[in-house]
């Protein structure tokens, strides 16, 4: 399934009825007093039509100047435009450009500051994001542009194609985060990690029923027994059959989090169909992964249970062995995300996985300190947290690195257990959480990142709703990770 609506090509010379620039402050005022643009040449008109209108080609500004046979749409970068900036006011052109037409986008990148390889990635994935709504069928499908020929000098067949793919992982994940709860519940998420696998010629695996609990899911199992739609697991493998993956990933899918028995208020449990969204970013990976190729053996993990209530609900105070028989007292059944965390995590060391990363809309207190738009990553080994630096700023998805306190492991001790899925100190969730997963990864070299994947107000490229966070940047490491 395609999700981009419209072709995106790389062009030479302006085509259709609709050309959209994207300028700085400097090239405005160096067009207004005549310079020649190197895609448009000398603007007829221009600063007369400029005098008469409060257009600085600030970010996110708009001018239309009628021209000959067409119409032009300068839209303004600001003085300092950023990748963020670039790729928001493509998202902007392809979100406004009237239904079927034809048209142009076009940016002189040197001219306005940019790497050219780099300014032509974010300009393809910003077209790519901007026409993106979500629908819940076919007729409710909006109306979108036609073909867009992306005239920009670096822009080359290849990069719109590496673009395209990982925009199309980012917005698988948007798509299956925005799904109501009541109609993706644990065997449609597995199922669209199968579809994926399927697509691409990846191994797959899909465990349901006592499968999950006797395969060594036990924790996954708790979680969902209280729910009417039962837990699944979705395990996709790549590489050669049998051997020890270079790399596995784990998403926790909890596809709605009413808290248990420790229920949330209202307000809280509202959004609670994004509780899925690590698991939305693993499959949302994979799918670029599969368009882009990658070296090495990979194996995904995506555990799927409903946090229900019910008769058959843990409570606070039970204790369960996991799969790697540490014993688990359930301190707050609203911490249900890190139990099936904790099955994945097990799986793949018990699978000889060289390295594990795991991706989980886990705590509102990451949300604190960081706000929506920053996941915190967490992680044992240098090499591994230094990619995913690396590359979240390559792909303009910030991260921020957060502490592994171990004077903070006290908080999960237990009395009568080996650990406890709560921590007993309210301050500090986001660490006391990830030094939890921790205690399931033994010496394994691991990363966690914690996202939101949401986006409360909408802006260009992301409307309200899902937003794919993490997809690009976990796609991209993924390559790097597995080709060293």
């Amino acid at each position: 399934m395609e999700r981009i609506p419209f072709d995106i090509s790389p062009a030479r010379h302006l085509t259709g009825a609709v050309c959209v620039q994207l300028v700085t402050p400097e090239q405005f005022e160096q067009l207004v007093a005549g310079a020649r643009d190197p895609h448009l040449g000398e603007i007829p008109r221009l600063a007369e039509i400029a005098d008469g209108v409060r257009f600085a080609a600030k970010t996110g500004e708009s001018l239309p100047v009628p021209i000959a046979d067409r119409i032009l749409h300068l839209v303004g970068l600001g003085a300092s435009p950023t990748g963020k900036a670039l790729r928001e006011a493509a998202a902007s052109a392809a979100a406004t450009v009237p239904p079927r037409i034809e048209w142009t986008l076009a940016v002189d990148l040197e001219g306005a500051g940019f790497d050219a390889s780099a300014g032509a990635v974010a300009v393809v994935e910003g077209l790519a994001t901007g026409a993106y709504k979500f629908t819940h069928s076919e007729r409710s499908k909006p109306a979108v542009p036609g073909t867009c020929h992306v005239l920009v000098k670096s822009v080359t067949s290849e990069i719109v194609a590496r673009a395209v793919a990982r925009v199309e992982g980012q917005l698988l994940a948007r798509d299956l985060v925005n799904t109501p709860a009541e109609q993706l519940g644990p065997a449609e998420l597995v199922g669209a990690a199968r579809e994926v696998a399927e697509r691409h010629g990846m191994r797959c695996r899909i465990l349901t029923g006592d499968e999950v609990a006797r395969e060594g899911f036990k924790l996954t199992a708790v979680t969902g027994r209280a729910a009417d739609r039962p837990p699944a697991v979705a395990i996709v493998e790549c590489g050669p059959v049998g051997a020890e993956p270079d790399l596995a990933l784990v998403g926790k899918g909890v596809v709605y989090d009413t808290g248990g028995l420790n229920l949330k208020p209202g307000g809280s449990m509202a959004l609670m169909r994004k509780d899925m969204g690590g698991a939305g970013t693993v499959i949302g990976a994979l799918d670029a992964l599969g368009r882009l190729g990658f070296d090495g053996s990979l194996t995904a993990v995506i555990p799927a249970a409903e946090n229900a209530i019910g008769a058959g609900a843990m409570r606070p105070g039970d204790v369960f062995a996991a799969a790697d028989g540490q014993r688990v007292e359930i301190g707050n059944t609203d911490a249900e995300g890190r139990l099936l965390l904790s099955d994945g995590l097990c799986y793949a060391r018990e699978k000889g996985a060289k390295r594990i990363l795991d991706v989980a809309t886990l705590t509102g207190a990451a949300r604190v300190a960081l706000g929506p738009e920053i996941p915190a990553l967490f992680g044992n080994d240098e090499e591994l947290v230094r990619t995913l630096l690396e590359t979240s700023e390559a792909c303009d998805e910030p991260v921020w690195r957060m502490p592994l306190v171990d004077s903070y492991e006290w908080t999960i001790d237990s009395p009568w257990a080996d650990v406890n899925n709560s921590g007993s100190d309210n301050r500090g969730g986001a660490i006391t959480a990830a030094l939890f997963l921790r205690r399931f990864t033994k010496e394994t070299p691991w990363a966690h990142v914690d996202v939101y994947a949401w986006e409360d107000r909408g802006k260009p490229g992301t409307p309200r709703g899902a937003n794919g966070m993490f997809v690009r940047t976990l796609t991209t490491a993924v390559q790097q990770l597995l080709s060293r």
